[in-house]
């Protein structure tokens, strides 16, 4: 990874920090253009395009990234981002099978499950919803207990 890409990438965070979504657009742009596997670039453009109201696009980085090789965690946070962008553009079947692939890696269970929560929220899935809720905070309150202070 240059060291160029990772400034474009911070500049980029920052950018998205502060609201200003066609920098962060333009700073992670040029850090995916150094590095095409930089996941990382990869989810805050897709972020950034879905807050600027481009959920397609931000969904097509997202699928092209999945289709790099990567890390099992790096993975998991793309297909966690996916969910998050289409339940934002309202494919909420989409974003149902993008929160399941995303709940393969054991970090992101609970985020999957805050994602489902939503989706079948949507979807007018009530009991599915609050079950998918109780196992977010059941898996957060354990993260919590194992986590040293």
């Amino acid at each position: 990874m240059s060291a160029v890409a990772r400034r474009y990438y911070q500049r980029g965070r920052q950018a998205l920090d502060r609201g200003d979504l066609e920098a962060a657009m333009d700073s992670f742009h040029s850090a995916l253009a150094l590095t095409a596997d930089f996941s990382s670039a990869r989810i805050g453009y897709a972020v950034a395009l879905s807050r600027f109201g481009d959920t397609p696009r931000a969904a097509q980085t997202l699928r092209a990234g999945l289709a790099r090789p990567a890390t099992a965690v790096a993975t998991a946070a793309l297909w966690a981002t996916l969910g998050d962008v289409l339940t934002a553009g309202g494919d909420f079947f989409g974003a149902e099978d993008a929160f399941a692939q995303a709940a393969s890696e054991p970090s992101f269970v609970a985020r999957a499950s805050s994602g489902l929560a939503r989706v079948y929220g949507k979807l007018g899935r009530y009991p599915e919803a609050v079950a998918q809720l109780g196992r977010a905070a059941a898996l957060a309150r354990a993260a919590q207990r194992e986590s040293p202070e």
